[in-house]
């Protein structure tokens, strides 16, 4: 959508230019000598330019698709070579990046919470010590 905003207004520009500018002119490059509008020239040149642009983006995006090719048929032939047992899905689907032996995986597995022990709080190193609640007040001055 955003190609539409800038394109639109250089080719408005652009026909805008060639209706101006009709009155035929002689123009030469090297030694060939021809006579045309400053305006058609514009629209040929904005032409080839685009075509130009075209084909080069189209050359990326068939490498591209080509890289993607390749990359799909690896996958294909890795997931071909994988034993029987772990293509049956071995772990549960929603573990997978876990260790198999993690009580996590196995209470999953089991289909029980898991029992976790809470962490201990960090203390950074220092003891903590706990000081006595007291309930009096100081004493008013």
């Amino acid at each position: 959508m955003i190609r539409l905003f800038i394109t639109l207004p250089v080719i408005v520009a652009l026909i805008i230019f060639a209706a101006c500018n009709q009155a035929p002119v002689e123009l030469s490059w090297l030694q060939w000598k021809w006579t045309s509008s400053p305006g058609v020239l514009a629209l040929l040149v904005a032409a080839l330019f685009y075509a130009t642009g075209s084909a080069s983006a189209w050359i990326v995006v068939l490498r591209q698709m080509r890289r993607a090719r390749r990359a799909e048929q690896e996958l294909r032939t890795l997931r071909a070579r994988l034993p029987a047992d772990d293509a049956a899905g071995a772990r549960p689907p929603g573990l997978a990046s876990a260790p198999a032996d993690s009580p996590m995986v196995q209470a999953y597995a089991a289909g029980q919470p898991a029992m976790t022990q809470p962490a201990a709080p960090s203390t950074g190193g220092m003891a903590v010590t706990e000081a006595p609640v007291t309930t009096e007040r100081p004493p008013a001055s």
